[in-house]
């Protein structure tokens, strides 16, 4: 009889790039499922929790601590071991009174940096969707699958923006544009956070692309390669 459906598991020699564990330590590890991110760009909360942050040391403990409402993501309660946690994702352990935001190291795999507990919640998105609604509203899709009203603010396609948490209201945009600092999340330069020194429009042939500069010298790279961070400076750290 034939497979119905995706596979429940995941052998851990398969699993994606972005996570960072010994591999050949155990034969399966925890099997990513839909969410805000894709299995590609994302790691399952357990996985967070136990090989990223270190606050589990078991899979047991881990549904401990998230039935318990203790781990929130982006502001909201996550509750399911596979609900994918990735980039810019802000990570809160209520009991130990403790903030991470999530990044990609220089081999593209998954980190999470401490940030200060009491700072306000906010994360950066970049605008990947923009349509028209009924009503003549305007609505904006995230990488991570928000949907937020665009009001007054200006934004496009490939901006990002400063949201709120857990409001997600619109409170600063970054545009690609000569003078901006991005974050690079595929390719060679993954994990470098570099000025842009303007953009290549695209055409039928030819995606758009970025130029960035690196110690005074330029390469340019596809625009969905590279996340606006800020403006003249990186509005998040992402390294240190």
């Amino acid at each position: 009889m034939a497979r119905r459906g995706e596979s429940k598991t995941q052998k851990s020699i398969s699993a994606p790039s972005i996570r960072h564990f010994h591999r050949k330590e155990n034969v399966f590890t925890i099997k990513g499922r839909p969410g805000p991110h894709s299995n590609s760009t994302a790691v399952p909360l357990s996985f967070l929790l136990r090989e990223v942050i270190g606050v589990a040391d078991s899979i047991k403990e881990c549904k401990k601590i998230l039935s318990e409402g203790s781990v929130k993501v982006n502001g909201k309660a996550r509750k399911k071991l596979e609900f994918p946690a990735g980039i810019f994702d802000l990570i809160e352990i209520v009991p130990l009174k403790k903030k991470y935001r999530l990044f990609l190291d220089r081999k593209g795999r998954l980190k999470a940096k401490e940030i200060d507990f009491k700072s306000k919640d906010f994360k950066v998105s970049k605008i990947v969707g923009k349509r028209a609604i009924r009503g003549g509203k305007v609505m904006l899709t995230t990488n991570e699958g928000f949907i937020i009203e665009q009001r007054k603010e200006k934004v496009n396609v490939d901006d990002s923006v400063k949201l709120s948490l857990p409001e997600l209201k619109i409170e600063g945009t970054y545009r690609p544009e000569k003078g901006s600092t991005a974050f690079v999340v595929a390719g060679i330069h993954v994990g470098k956070t570099l000025k842009v020194e303007g953009v290549v429009p695209g055409d039928i042939n030819k995606e758009k692309a970025v130029k960035l500069s690196e110690e005074g010298k330029e390469f340019e790279t596809v625009l969905k390669n590279v996340f606006v961070v800020g403006k003249d400076k990186a509005e998040i750290e992402v390294l240190g």
